[in-house]
């Protein structure tokens, strides 16, 4: 069990963030007698999981949507995969598009290191 400044640390997000993200719904934090919040082990690998949706630029809808369906259970799981194999496919898009401008990128950067090369010639 770990307070919000602990937990703060270990996942590397602020106490700021980790309360909009308690109060945004995605994550469900318990808490003690005194009302401070408790994570756990188990909200590492949900803070886990919602930063990769983040980093695949998964809206934050989705990703509330996702969460809200997590914390309702088994019974979520079709809608769950759904989300996640149309989202796969927007990312999959993404990366080609990014390979695309990268061969783009070096296409330009040898072009420019030849014409340089050639004014020193």
């Amino acid at each position: 069990m770990y307070s919000i400044g602990e937990f703060s640390k270990m996942v590397g997000l602020s106490e700021h963030t980790l309360r909009y993200y308690e109060k945004e719904g995605l994550i469900k934090v318990n808490r003690d007698n005194n009302n401070v919040r408790i994570y756990s082990d188990e909200h590492t690998l949900w803070i886990e999981s919602l930063l990769h949706l983040k980093n695949t630029g998964m809206s934050l809808k989705d990703v509330k949507q996702f969460a809200m369906w997590g914390h309702m259970g088994d019974e979520t799981m079709e809608e769950r995969l759904a989300l996640l194999k149309n989202h796969r496919k927007k990312v999959v898009e993404d990366l080609e598009k990014l390979r695309q401008s990268l061969e783009f990128l070096d296409y330009k950067i040898s072009l420019y290191e030849n014409n340089l090369g050639n004014c020193f010639s």
